[in-house]
């Protein structure tokens, strides 16, 4: 049933992106696609003689471009059969096969499927043989441009696979460079491991286009955050002082990746590999102290606040050029500040005998809101509170006059953040969210009860107990001395 709906895909000329779009949402999916998710899912529980078929027929939908969504579904048919024996036995005995696929498969394949094709990739390097490694060179490029892709699904499967590689290079073996794309028919064999993965990955370095260079920068971020402790330190020398130099380019793509491997080298890596190299990063890193745009003036205020905390002031300070001091000081100060403010705090804690739990809550929930380690290394940053209160390269006058002017504005948003918001109930009658009118009885401020709303106000009542209705000139302490305010059911102010 499948093979003739595929031969009327194929036989369709392929739509323009304005028309295929234009298709109503009520209509059934194709027969084709059905039929597709039908086959993943029982994929894994089909025996082995049946899958060369299905293998043939998964190669005649991958060069499809008349139907992304299609070749998509048939991306996903391998990670599916990784997940049980006899589709693991199937992808490792024809795993050639599914390399030479996946090879001739790569420049049909579409933006939606690129994800699930880098988990086919993944699923392929998992059971690669030894022998067959040069298929990692031969797909690095497409995985270190996913890098910088821009659905965040897709990115986070390009780190994945760039990691997988790397484990699968420390492996050893044999890298046979002649069977790689574009490569010299007599080009020697190389003997893979961590140090010849890297050596690959830097070839981007070289780059024709900016966009390429930032996905290596970006790349070999990646994999030496995660594989920093097993490197030869001269290896990490040599690539931290070529990314040093790109810290002066004048693309703001570049400059924002390499900013990105500066604070995971400052973080990550061995302290006497980093403190040399602050002679050049700190003062490449205040080049791009005064740019606002890019959020750069955050990004490197941040990382000279890490350098700070690890090397110490002082350390970073005499790296600093005459004009970017001041930077420095100010993340000092405001350091010290902070510091003094949390010993403040918790001997006013020991005095009480009691924590503050809330303070120890949000705490945690800064600590856990990265979906990973190296998401917490690139983004995160403890002094992330006190980004306003040392401004880069401007005088404490300034300062404290610019926080002067915001701090009404930042105490009204902080009314704001903290009020809750109410819906006003009938105690007769329950309030009915289907209804049109619910959506009125919602309300910022807190809702005052009825009973309360309905207080009568209090009369006036002279000396003798009798009424006072009016005044001469509308006002009620001067003309009315004699009077006294009294509530109903109560006694008049001040008198028993």
């Amino acid at each position: 049933m499948l093979e003739p709906a595929l031969a009327e895909i194929i036989s369709q000329p392929q739509l323009p992106k304005h028309q295929a779009k234009e298709v109503s949402p009520n209509k059934m999916p194709p027969t084709s696609h059905t039929l597709m998710d039908l086959i993943i899912t029982l994929s894994v529980y089909l025996p082995l003689p049946t899958f060369p078929q299905l293998f043939a027929l998964t190669s005649s939908i991958l060069p499809l471009t008349q139907d992304p969504q299609l070749q998509k579904k048939a991306y996903k048919l391998f990670p599916r059969l990784a997940t049980s024996p006899n589709g693991v036995l199937a992808l490792q005995n024809r795993n050639h096969d599914l390399q030479s696929l996946l090879l001739s498969s790569a420049s049909s394949a579409s933006a939606p499927a690129r994800r699930d094709r880098l988990l086919a990739l993944a699923a392929t390097i998992t059971h690669l043989p030894p022998t067959d490694l040069h298929f990692i060179p031969s797909v690095l490029s497409e995985v270190v441009i996913a890098a910088k892709e821009v659905n965040e699904k897709a990115r986070s499967a390009a780190f994945d696979l760039l990691v997988l590689m790397g484990r699968k290079m420390s492996e050893g073996g044999t890298i046979e460079q002649a069977k790689i794309p574009h490569m010299d028919p007599g080009a020697h064999n190389a003997e893979a491991s961590l140090e010849e993965f890297f050596t690959m990955m830097s070839a981007g370095l070289v780059g024709s286009t900016p966009h390429v260079v930032s996905a290596s920068i970006t790349a070999l971020t990646r994999v030496l955050y995660e594989f920093h402790a097993e490197l030869n330190p001269t290896v990490i020398e040599d690539l931290v002082s070529t990314l040093d130099l790109f810290l002066t380019s004048s693309n703001r793509e570049i400059v924002r990746s390499c900013l990105g491997f500066t604070k995971v080298a400052i973080v990550t890596l061995p302290e006497e590999l980093v403190r040399p190299r602050l002679q050049s990063l700190v003062p490449g890193l205040l080049s791009w102290s005064r740019e606002h745009k890019s959020r750069f003036r955050a990004k490197v205020k941040h990382i000279l606040e890490r350098a700070v905390r690890r090397f110490g002031s002082e350390a970073v300070e005499r790296c600093c050029p005459d004009d970017g001091k001041k930077l420095v000081q100010n993340i000092r100060k405001a350091k010290e500040r902070k510091k003094r403010k949390r010993s403040e705090a918790t001997a006013a804690g020991d005095e009480e005998g009691e924590v503050d739990e809330e303070a120890v809550d949000e705490r945690r929930k800064r600590k856990g809101r990265f979906e990973s380690e190296y998401d917490e290394a690139i983004y995160g940053s403890e002094e992330d509170e006190d980004t306003d209160s040392a401004a880069s390269g401007d005088d404490e006058g300034n300062n404290t006059s610019r926080a002067k002017s915001k701090g009404p504005k930042n105490a009204r948003k902080g009314e704001d953040a903290g009020r809750g918001t109410y819906i006003v109930e009938d105690p007769d009658e329950p309030l009915d969210l289907l209804s049109r009118s619910a959506l009125g009885r919602i309300s910022t401020s807190k809702p005052v009860p009825l009973k309360q709303q309905g207080k009568p106000k209090a009369a006036k009542v002279d000396l003798d107990g009798k009424l006072v209705f009016g005044t001469r000139s509308g006002t009620d302490d001067d003309d009315d001395g004699d009077a006294m305010v009294i509530e109903r059911g109560g006694a008049a102010n001040g008198v028993d």
